[in-house]
């Protein structure tokens, strides 16, 4: 291992274990971790038991109640019935709550306000299925001949364009993407912080003394880069294992493709910015001023999240085909775009390899910024000051 290599592991071994062992850091974590399963369960719960209704039933005619709840079934719904002697018994559950709806001798049904759609829906169908086997059986007709009779006609379908339903893909690409926008803009701004922290307290004078300002960039974007990774990658594995388990959710086809995609472009991303927020942090001398040091990269990034989203109403135009392959915007555009339509394997190798290029450019642009402006903490310094190494 080469001098430079251990000096930049060096940094990024302190950075990864001070932040992790941090109280902010491991709360934030639990916190996290916390509100993405409450934020999945919850709504599956509340799921499940908006599809369960009860259905108070008074002298029924035969089959009935086998009917509703194979109706109901066949709906997506779980529809349980509770037998009730009259119909002001029936009336009495429906007003306490204990039954949604009551039907009254195949003839009426008590709601206590307004329709259930899909429950009104499941019940016309069945008293009529059940009203249509009293006829038939007083036709004389048999069971099978009733069957021959209603049997719908199946025709042939023939799709011209047929397209496959990306929907529940296309629902976790979202989710991805502002997930990733946000811990890109987080684990950035550690960066950012970090070196303002450092060099405001003048620790950088004397890390520099051993390290070189590329080398100190370097650690500092790979260790912070270690954290974000592991905690990125434990919130989608979370993610994924409580949606696989908890009714009546379950991971789309397709899902664990698109995570990892995420968590690649989140590499690649952070790898990206996360040199930029470094050298514009050098620029800053003081915490206050750091964010207003890098407010035309967080601009431009508010404005390529906002972007991506006109993605879904045409994954295929020109210009989100180019804004997948451009490095500054490849990050946020590439995993929606391949969520909503097949990306040519080239495409994405190419914007693999672009996005490692400019990765590898930006560490020595971002190294020279850093070099430049990093020992002065008399003010903020100018880009161009910066650039030249003309600080003074």
């Amino acid at each position: 291992m080469s001098r430079r290599v251990w000096a930049i592991w060096v940094i990024a071994h302190r950075e990864l274990r001070s932040r992790a062992r941090s109280k902010a850091f491991r709360v934030s974590s639990a916190v996290l971790l916390l509100g993405l399963v409450l934020g999945i369960v919850i709504p599956a719960f509340a799921m499940r038991n908006a599809s369960h209704y009860t259905v108070a039933v008074v002298a029924q005619p035969d089959g009935l109640t086998q009917v509703i709840t194979a109706q109901g079934a066949a709906a997506g719904l779980t529809v349980s019935t509770a037998a009730a002697a009259d119909r002001a018994a029936a009336a009495a559950l429906v007003e306490a709550g204990k039954a949604d709806v009551a039907v009254v001798g195949g003839q009426e049904v008590i709601w206590k306000n307004s329709e259930n759609a899909r429950l009104a829906t499941v019940l016309d169908t069945a008293l009529a299925q059940v009203a249509i086997g009293q006829r038939a059986q007083a036709l004389g007709l048999t069971p099978g001949q009733l069957r021959d009779l209603l049997a719908s006609p199946r025709p042939t379908v023939t799709r011209l364009h047929a397209k496959p339903d990306r929907t529940p893909q296309m629902i976790i690409a979202l989710i991805g993407m502002v997930l990733l926008f946000v811990a890109l803009n987080f684990y950035g701004s550690y960066v950012l912080t970090g070196v303002v922290e450092e060099k405001s307290s003048r620790v950088v004078e004397v890390l520099l003394a051993r390290v070189r300002p590329a080398d100190l960039l370097a650690g500092k974007v790979v260790g912070i880069g270690m954290l974000g990774i592991g905690q990125f990658a434990a919130l989608a594995t979370v993610a994924a294992v409580t949606l696989e388990i908890t009714p009546p959710l379950h991971l789309p086809a397709g899902t664990i493709p698109i995570i990892a995609s995420v968590v690649l472009w989140f590499i690649l991303g952070y790898s990206f910015y996360s040199v930029l927020y470094g050298a514009f942090g050098a620029l800053a001398s003081r915490t206050e001023d750091a964010q207003a040091a890098a407010a035309p990269l967080t601009a431009f990034m508010l404005l390529v999240y906002f972007g991506a989203f006109t993605i879904m109403a045409n994954p295929g135009a020109w210009w989100v085909t180019a804004g997948s392959l451009f490095p500054p915007t490849a990050p946020i555009f590439m995993p929606m775009r391949a969520a909503l339509t097949t990306v040519p394997a080239w495409q994405m190798v190419t914007a693999i390899l672009l996005m490692a290029a400019a990765i590898v450019i930006l560490i020595r642009i971002g190294g020279r910024l850093y070099r430049g402006a990093v020992l002065h903490t008399a003010g903020r310094v100018r880009l161009r000051q910066a650039w030249r190494g003309t600080v003074t």
